[in-house]
């Protein structure tokens, strides 16, 4: 009998955690990729007014308190205390994705960007979701993250991708003294927060198994020339944007390759025969099922 709970493919890094469990970047979503069995999560830090780490993708909280019933929240994170920002409610009901991506070719781009909530993906009504499902979230610290992560039975890989200028130092600090520092690989996809990381690596060092990362997105050949004085685990390039010639290049400087979503079964069919060595994806339940189809 085919054992399907043996996957041997790229490691599945769920993207802003399992975002069909909970709403993205809080610990329900966290720990439904734990519990669904995935070998990554990817997150995103920002900083509030009073200096704490907290995990967001967006500067401000207009996205993700979509159809909240007292109309939601424009401010941004920057100008907040932590204090203030964990009175700030989450609903659930407008932003959990779908168990599958989108079938139709023509709106493949949004599966692989995504930046709509439920509500809009499929045109839900925020006060009829609402009704079905009244649950809130909130933001948590990184300090609380890394915690949560120390309570886990289970190995899981974490890529911290810096989303506000200015964090290098205080990110990199936090890390040094975190019992789980081998698990995190710090990344960003701006090439500024990139910079201020390689250089705060070549200045002070790193934490003791801490290892880094850039989302370049395409391996072009002013890439090529910059990658050789970088300190580099990985590359994140997009999916459909890069060939196994890349992937071989990169891996002859030591470097792997992580696919930036692309999550729709014709790029699946491409990228498991690329080389990668993991992915982000927002249907890693999806993607596993449709592994488990063909092996």
């Amino acid at each position: 009998m085919k054992n399907v709970n043996a996957y041997t493919g790229p490691q599945r890094f769920a993207h802003r955690g399992l975002v069909q469990a909970a709403p993205e970047n809080t610990l329900g979503a966290f720990q439904g990729a734990v519990d669904g069995g995935y070998e990554g999560i990817e997150i995103d830090v920002q900083m509030t007014r009073d200096g704490e780490i907290v995990i967001a993708h967006d500067s401000n909280f207009t996205r993700m308190t979509l159809g909240h019933p007292d109309g939601g929240s424009n401010r941004r994170i920057r100008d907040l205390t932590w204090d203030e920002i964990q009175k700030i409610e989450l609903p659930y009901a407008n932003h959990l994705l779908s168990e599958v991506p989108p079938e139709h070719s023509e709106i493949q781009l949004l599966a692989t960007l995504p930046k709509l909530v439920m509500g809009q993906v499929e045109g839900r009504d925020y006060e009829t979701a609402l009704a079905e499902d009244g649950r809130m979230a909130h933001l948590m610290r990184f300090s609380d993250f890394d915690a949560w992560l120390t309570a886990q039975r289970k190995s899981i890989t974490v890529e911290v991708e810096v989303k506000a200028p200015g964090l290098a130092g205080p990110i990199l600090e936090l890390l040094s003294r975190s019992p789980n520092t081998c698990s995190y690989i710090l990344f960003s996809g701006d090439p500024v927060y990139v910079g201020e990381m390689q250089a705060a690596v070549r200045k002070n060092g790193k934490p003791t198994g801490l290892r880094m990362g850039a989302n370049m997105r395409r391996l072009t050949e002013e890439a090529k020339r910059m990658i050789p004085n970088m300190d580099l685990f990985e590359v994140g390039l997009n999916a459909d944007a890069f060939t196994c010639e890349d992937v071989r290049w990169l891996g002859e400087h030591g470097i792997h390759v992580f696919s930036n979503l692309g999550d729709y079964p014709d790029w699946w069919e491409k990228m498991v025969t690329r080389g990668v060595l993991g992915f982000k994806t927002n249907y890693a339940a999806a993607y596993t099922n449709w592994w488990n189809s063909r092996h």
